[in-house]
């Protein structure tokens, strides 16, 4: 406490409002470089008001203004309540919950009022210090909870990361309470008092740490993103066809390691051309994202669906003999044929193969016995689930790698 106490209270208060302007233009700078996230924004404003709070606060106190001294108080610590404020309605946006924007700028409204109109606000720091910290430390709490508890594969440590940061903030923000509860030495913003000046300090530091924490949890976001595209078909939320090789070769493995069956059903959409052609290519993909809604209804958890590009679907089925791919496709084929869709006011059909994986059979022989039963199943009129003959290996014959090629 010796080295703080000889810290000037105005430089430190000075340049914990330029982390602020930082936190503010790192947002700003992420939102310009293309991370179109809405939650950003909030941030930056956030960043913002922190500056203009504990800047302006320093110059009003310091310079001739025309209103009384409490407005000043009033307006710099309203302006830092609402860079708190502006940091939780950016964590609700970023986690898609709706933000309590009113009511939390109401909060802030009224404080400003009660600052200015109630004499204790304005003569004494301590009942300041008492009834801001409060509302800092709710507002921080709650952020730090919702991110603390908003899991997401591959971004939970750091969404944990940015939660610590506001947890701790709001932590310091309990001891700042309990010592302005005990305490008669702060008597005015600027005080020469280890405490306060501890204050500002950390207040600085939690800025720039929050800044730093958001940017890492915004940029390892958009890397999950990328990783997601890479595995997936963004029209259809299904894994593509480049995911295929690494899904097949776990569950062959599976399969050979346990002695379980694994099947694939292969399945075209009819006439798709057709739907493009007459009805356009907007309602083409509203009808291979309603088939894919419809083949996630109807699988189980342990199943895995592909879409592996235009209207062609693969479903993997792990632990699943020909005879239950079968029935799983029918299933299928019955429910796209009787079920209209919007977007053409009628229903779709579907041509399906099947195959189970054989003994001694490669994964590429598998998946060219299902494609022919599927192109059987058109050329026998559409609509309809083929399933492929089961194959014998030859008499001993090697067990091929269980990778597929």
């Amino acid at each position: 406490m010796d080295l703080i106490a000889l810290l000037d209270t105005r430089t430190v208060a000075f340049v914990t409002g330029l982390a602020g302007f930082v936190m503010a233009a790192t947002m700003l700078g992420l939102y310009a470089a293309g991370m179109r996230e809405r939650a950003l924004l909030h941030w930056a404003f956030s960043g913002l008001a922190y500056g203009l709070g504990y800047q302006g606060g320093h110059l009003m106190l310091n310079l001739a203004t025309p209103w009384p001294v409490g407005v000043s108080l009033a307006l710099a610590n309203t302006l830092i309540a609402l860079g708190h404020v502006f940091g939780l309605i950016g964590i609700q946006r970023y986690l898609g919950r709706r933000p309590w924007t009113l009511p939390l700028l109401a909060a802030c409204a009224l404080l400003f009022a009660v600052s200015v109109a109630w004499e204790p606000m304005r003569a004494s720091l301590r009942m300041r210090v008492l009834v801001l910290s409060t509302f800092y430390l709710g507002v921080d709490a709650i952020a730090g909870v919702l991110l603390w508890r908003a899991r997401a594969e591959g971004l939970t440590a750091y969404r944990r990361i940015v939660a610590l940061v506001l947890l701790l903030e709001a932590a310091f923000l309990v001891v700042r309470l309990g010592y302005a509860a005990v305490t008669d030495t702060l008597t005015t913003s600027f005080v020469q008092d280890p405490f306060q000046i501890l204050f500002y300090l950390l207040s600085m530091v939690f800025v720039f740490v929050l800044a730093l924490a958001l940017a890492l949890l915004m940029f390892r976001g958009k890397e999950v993103e990328l990783q997601w595209l890479v595995m997936h078909d963004p029209l259809t939320g299904l894994f593509n066809r480049r995911s295929l090789e690494e899904h097949a070769a776990r569950e062959i493995a599976h399969c050979r390691r346990h002695g379980v069956p694994l099947s694939a059903i292969v399945f075209d959409i009819d006439h798709f051309k057709r739907i493009n052609d007459t009805r356009g290519h907007l309602a083409g993909d509203e009808v291979i994202r309603a088939v894919a809604r419809r083949v996630a209804m109807e699988l189980r958890a342990s199943d895995i669906a592909f879409r592996l590009g235009g209207e062609e679907f693969l479903l993997l089925l792990p632990s699943t003999a020909a005879n239950g791919a079968a029935t799983l496709a029918e299933r299928l084929r019955a429910g796209l044929a009787s079920t209209p869709l919007e977007a053409l006011g009628a229903p779709v059909t579907a041509s399906f193969g099947v195959a189970e994986l054989g003994p001694g059979e490669t994964w590429n022989d598998a998946l060219r016995r299902a494609d022919q039963a599927m192109y059987r199943a058109k050329r026998e009129g559409r609509d309809r689930v083929v399933v492929a003959a089961p194959t014998e290996p030859a008499p001993g014959a090697p067990v091929p790698a269980d990778a597929p090629a």
